[in-house]
């Protein structure tokens, strides 16, 4: 990868390390996130960011070091929410238990179909916060190993340069992105696909780096079909939630999802077609060429645009107390 390539990578990373994860742990609140307003969490990325600009050694790996210290907090809370899923799951499961006068077939029916769409909904959203607060992790121990010259797990240089982008972008702004759709729009099949399909298809990645290119192809088909499902939903549920907040921001929040889910449509092809041609030795874009298309618009119009929007849409129905009520749908937990 040339110098350009990696200055646009290396600024990327700046974004989401002080910009992006900041800004998505505020949209998830308190829990799972401790403090999510501290000034600690921009501080612990403002430490990497610096890393970055440092030359390797072992400085800029203590500053980065610092940073993996804040993802290792996210690691707790991310366990946390797991094993709240896992205990609402058995409740839930308790609770089907049959009781009271038998229901009409058709209403039985209707009624069981949109409880477990509901249930494998909140069962998603549950899975995409998991590996939206467990990613930064993996990114930041790929900036350590990267800042102090060192390999990680038989990957070294441009590999690690590369996983922290996508672990602060694919990873935690993606899905978190997912499940907030799912959190919008429970009863969405699209919206349902997508807060199961991005976590599943950024771990396929991930795993592709271990097992080969076709694996890392299967992840990126995923992944992208995912990301297609939640910018249906979240467009589907825009259309039908015409105004959660009158006078407020709703505009600029409904065209910066929207937007965010036109950019995600298109970027994904990219991200196809490169590993397309890794996995079948066709003709792909450069890794240059990819950070400058697929990499920043992924991070600029789609992560850091919808993250903004749904942020305003929250913030919204927190200064309007009816609003707030009927779009409770968005609240993350």
């Amino acid at each position: 990868m040339s110098a350009g390539g990696m200055a646009v990578v290396t600024a990327l990373v700046v974004l989401g390390l002080v910009v992006v994860l900041p800004l998505g742990l505020r949209l998830l609140g308190a829990p799972p996130v401790p403090a999510p307003r501290s000034i600690a969490w921009p501080l612990a990325g403002l430490a990497g960011a610096v890393s970055l600009v440092l030359p390797r050694g072992p400085v800029a790996a203590v500053l980065a070091a610092a940073f993996a210290a804040a993802t290792v907090v996210l690691l707790g809370a991310a366990a946390r929410v797991a094993l709240g899923a896992v205990r609402r799951t058995i409740t839930s499961r308790r609770a089907q238990l049959p009781s009271g006068p038998p229901v009409p077939a058709s209403t039985a029916s209707s009624d069981e179909h949109g409880h477990r769409l509901a249930w494998w909904s909140a069962l998603g959203a549950d899975l995409a916060t998991v590996v939206a607060l467990a990613t930064p992790a993996v990114g930041a121990s790929a900036l350590v190993a990267e800042r102090a010259g060192w390999g990680l797990l038989g990957f070294s240089g441009t590999y690690l340069a590369l996983t922290v982008p996508h672990m602060l972008y694919a990873g935690f702004g993606a899905a978190l992105v997912a499940g907030t759709v799912a959190h919008l729009a429970p009863d969405d099949a699209g919206a349902v696909v997508g807060a199961w399909g991005v976590p599943v298809g950024t771990l396929l990645v991930l795993v592709g780096y271990f097992v080969g290119d076709v694996a890392e192809l299967l992840g990126a088909l995923v992944l992208t079909a995912a990301l297609w499902a939640t910018a249906l939903a979240a467009v589907r549920s825009l259309a039908a939630v015409r105004s959660l907040a009158p006078g407020g921001r709703d505009p600029v929040a409904r065209a910066l999802v929207g937007g965010g889910a036109v950019v995600v449509a298109l970027s994904m092809l990219l991200a196809v077609w490169w590993a397309a041609g890794e996995a079948l030795d066709l003709p792909h874009p450069s890794l240059d060429v990819m950070a400058a298309t697929h990499g920043v618009a992924n991070a600029l119009g789609f992560v850091l645009c919808s993250l903004l929007g749904l942020r305003l849409l929250v913030r919204d129905r927190a200064t309007d107390r009816p609003a707030r009520q009927r779009a409770d749908t968005w609240r993350t937990r």
